[in-house]
């Protein structure tokens, strides 16, 4: 098991939190969706340096305001080590959690609607792409 997913199924189990962890099939398809509506065309990764209509802060108390800026989501959570991993929480109450506890990594954050995309890097800048008119997304 990958590092990250480790630490964040621990976490997850440890205070009782549900979540719907992608299946590869389920990710493959997000993933896809994300990067049609957040990132140039040419985009073959998840990486910040390519989102689109972008805006930046430096925020180091990010993930302790999460629920704050996020109230009615029920977002998804993204991390990469040696490979993708997503799971969608049940609130973005819950997501301050499990970011409370566990180790501090770089992290992806979107909801069911692919309405915004933050990320947040481990120098404590927030990333963030959103979209009033989603397109089209593709059904795989």
């Amino acid at each position: 098991m990958s590092y990250l997913k480790k630490e964040i199924t621990s976490a997850l189990e440890k205070n009782h939190l549900k979540t719907q962890q992608f299946k590869d099939n389920e990710l493959e398809k997000i993933i896809s969706n994300i990067k049609t509506c957040f990132f140039y065309s040419n985009t073959k990764t998840l990486d910040p340096l390519n989102l689109k209509s972008v805006t930046k802060h430096h925020d180091p108390d990010f993930w302790k305001k999460v629920d704050l800026l996020y109230p009615s989501e029920k977002p998804t959570l993204i991390v990469l080590d040696n490979q993708i991993h997503a799971w969608t929480l049940r609130s973005s109450s819950d997501l301050k959690i499990l970011l409370s506890e566990t180790n501090g990594f770089p992290f992806w954050i979107t909801n069911m609607s692919l309405s915004f995309l933050t990320y947040l890097d481990d120098h404590d800048c927030v990333h963030t792409a959103s979209t009033s008119f989603p397109p089209a997304i593709k059904k795989t």
